[in-house]
């Protein structure tokens, strides 16, 4: 057995940064990772980095789709998918190349390429491409893991050609008609791509709106955009049954009682992740996980057993990028500098890359309300946002919460063509403690999309 001061496990976005601070501090460390083809974690090799460069491409397609509203005429339209992928393939190599250059050069710090288990408490196999094994112990180790993407029992998927959210963003050929299964952000930011890339797309969803765990009336005001889009939505409906008959896929599904069907010529299935704690043989080593399969950590991201850490996705926490760099800067401080950082009120920030964005942060209506406090919900519609009006782009609802008692501000969610980089301004007044009468008041250059700041916030003075 050989002995190491840390054992990382998984290479994503926590993974990557706290390896090369703990070999700077002199901790000899191993890190291990599958294979090279998913070094840098989902997020780099299927999640943000190709969907969202993907994404911009499609982004691009529509400009010129729609550029006779600002008087420019564009003839013989036409995408060559193969170049648009390739430019996907080397934003991720570049990253990745750049990834492996780092490790290679960190002292302490050793990539292996297998698949690792526990075999007892801090006694990690790690089992090799080539079949040999190697067992490793250490008084430290932290799981990055990792989730991927859930698979729905439904009747029929074993015999039908379906794209998971990795799947997609492989395809060499623009689906004719696609079909997805599930309204939360992986479907919409997919589905609308491809709609812009010239796909007929339906998605179908079992809630009663898209994006199911936001307020309706921000689910509401995207799912119009979209429509306005091209996107055709089947809601409150579950699917029953898939199948196929030569290049077509029919998927049967219940609405009202009653049995209905769309076809189409691919089928993409978004329906939420899982952990991919299941394995890594956990109960072996004896750490807790909870009813979902997620480990469980305290507020300083240890597990049951000392100095046992699970971060990012694994640990069930919100399943962003971001959130797992967090992860590791609580490590960082708490372990290498002695500190006390805690996921205790941390602010959470998202955004879904359609277009417009939709971008949240802090506290929902509902979440406000199940919590028991008392705000007032400021709104602004689209259409009072003079950037928008002016580049001609979609703008959707503006909303944000604020204390009745403190006079801060305690969430927002802007759906605009840049609502995520209004959401982190929303939130550095949140982390400043910035009240809303001086969101009201600050000075925002013009035009601008934060000078509509001033808008929403001076709502607070409206009864």
């Amino acid at each position: 057995m050989k002995k190491v001061d840390a054992i990382i496990i998984g290479s994503g976005q926590a993974a990557k940064p706290l390896s090369q601070k703990l070999s700077d501090a002199g901790w000899k460390t191993i890190m291990i990772e599958k294979s090279e083809a998913e070094l840098g974690g989902a997020c780099l090799n299927v999640g943000c980095t190709p969907t969202k460069t993907l994404i911009a491409s499609a982004k691009v397609m529509h400009a010129i789709k729609t550029a006779e509203k600002h008087g420019i005429s564009v003839g013989n339209l036409a995408i060559d998918f193969n170049t648009t992928q390739t430019r996907k393939d080397k934003i991720v190599d570049d990253s990745k190349d750049g990834l492996l250059k780092r490790t290679k050069e960190a002292e302490n710090l050793e990539l292996i390429y297998g698949t690792a288990s526990f075999s007892g408490e801090k006694i990690v196999v790690i089992k090799k491409q080539d079949g040999t094994e190697d067992e490793y112990t250490a008084p430290y180790i932290f799981i990055d893991a990792g989730s991927r993407p859930a698979v729905p029992k439904i009747e029929g998927m074993d015999d039908v050609k379906w794209y998971d959210s990795t799947g997609i963003l492989a395809l060499d050929e623009i689906p004719e008609k696609l079909i997805v299964i599930g309204g939360g952000y992986i479907g919409l930011e997919l589905g609308q791509m491809y709609s812009r890339f010239g796909s007929e797309v339906t998605i179908i969803e079992t809630a009663d709106q898209i994006m199911g765990t936001e307020d309706h009336d921000i689910a509401e005001s995207l799912k119009k955009l979209l429509e306005k889009d091209g996107l055709k939505f089947i809601l409150d409906s579950s699917v029953k049954k898939v199948e196929s008959a030569g290049k077509e896929i029919t998927v049967t599904y219940k609405s009202q009682s009653e049995n209905k069907e769309v076809t189409g010529t691919h089928l993409l299935v978004a329906t939420g992740r899982e952990s991919n704690a299941d394995g890594l043989n956990i109960e072996a080593a004896g750490i807790e996980l909870d009813d979902k399969g997620y480990i469980k950590v305290n507020d300083q991201l240890q597990t049951n057993i000392e100095n046992v850490y699970a971060l990012g996705d694994i640990n069930g926490g919100p399943q962003f990028t971001h959130i797992a760099y967090n992860d590791f800067v609580i490590l960082r401080e708490n372990i290498l500098q002695k500190g006390h950082a805690s996921t205790k009120g941390r602010i959470v920030p998202y955004t879904m890359f359609t277009d417009p964005q939709l971008g949240r942060v802090g506290l929902s209506e509902s979440q406000a309300r199940e919590k028991g406090l008392k705000f007032k919900v400021l709104k602004i519609e689209g259409k009072r946002i003079t950037r928008g009006i002016e580049t001609g782009e979609p703008q959707g609802l503006w909303k944000a919460l604020v204390d009745e008692d403190s006079g801060q501000i305690l969430g927002a969610a802007i759906i605009c063509s840049e609502g995520g980089e209004i959401a982190s301004v929303i939130q550095m007044a949140m982390l400043g403690k910035i009240p809303a009468n001086d969101m009201a008041t600050a000075i925002f250059s013009h035009p601008t999309y934060s000078e509509s700041l001033n808008t929403l916030f001076t709502e607070i003075y409206k009864k």
